[in-house]
């Protein structure tokens, strides 16, 4: 956990790739300024598609071998994220400014009160979604690992989705929040337009329907305090406190 941010974070929004004045090395008392990113949107699909192709892979794969859809799930899953999440640490990397610069990504101790707050928020938008649901469809909707979990037969399983449910959090939020929204961002789109596109594809990529409203609820949360604290550290707290709730749900399975 760090306690100050980088120049690329104290100034602002990142501006648009080929924008970035070039550093003068004759200035006195001047500093470099950082390249823009050689990463940007097709970087952004390239992940995603890459999460999809190797989760469907490997759960078909695993199946086919005669495994279990819950234990295929829960392989499937995390290979699935070396794509969500690897490929943006990566890319940062190997081609930009480093996870810190490019992504936001970053804490600051006042991250837990903010994530606590917005957290809060969530819940209360949730109640009330999911009473609007039950009134207008009749059916209470239930996320994709809370099924998966009704059809596991032993205690480790439950223990690991609730595991896989606190990892989502910090996975999710590098790809939407941080790769997705840096992207976007270095393109020229407003904070707000961002803001609402990203929190449409994590709402879509879950391929929940009937939760879909929640998740894009859940979504603007965690981007609005992206958005104002720029950077991913409240972000982040705040999807791992809502799923948190979520992993003491399955743990009750047990």
């Amino acid at each position: 956990m760090t306690g100050q941010p980088s120049p690329s974070e104290s100034s602002g929004p990142v501006p648009p790739a080929g924008n970035v004045p070039p550093a003068d090395p004759g200035a006195r008392g001047g500093t470099d300024v950082a390249p823009p990113p050689r990463w940007g949107i097709p970087t952004a699909i390239g992940s995603l598609l890459g999460f999809v192709v190797l989760s469907f892979v490997v759960s078909y794969g695993l199946t086919a071998l005669g495994v279990g859809p819950v234990t295929a799930t829960i392989i499937a899953t995390p290979v699935g994220w070396l794509s969500l999440a690897g490929v943006p640490l990566l890319a940062s990397r190997r081609r930009g400014n480093g996870p810190r610069s490019d992504l936001a990504l970053w804490f600051r101790p006042v991250d837990v009160g903010i994530g606590l707050l917005a957290c809060l928020v969530v819940l209360a938008a949730a109640t009330v979604i999911l009473l609007i649901t039950i009134a207008v469809t009749g059916v209470t909707p239930t996320s994709a690992l809370g099924n998966v979990a009704g059809h596991a037969n032993s205690h480790w399983q439950v223990v690991a989705l609730a595991v896989m449910a606190l990892c989502a959090a910090f996975v999710e939020e590098i790809h939407f929040r941080g790769m997705w929204w840096s992207a976007l961002r270095r393109r020229g789109l407003g904070a707000w337009p961002t803001l609402l596109v990203t929190a449409v594809l994590f709402a879509l990529v879950h391929l929940e329907p009937t939760r879909v409203v929640l998740l894009f609820a859940a979504g603007l949360a965690a981007g609005y305090v992206r958005m104002r604290s720029d950077r991913l550290g409240p972000a982040i707290v705040t999807h791992l406190l809502v799923n948190l709730l979520a992993a003491v749900s399955l743990l009750s399975l047990l």
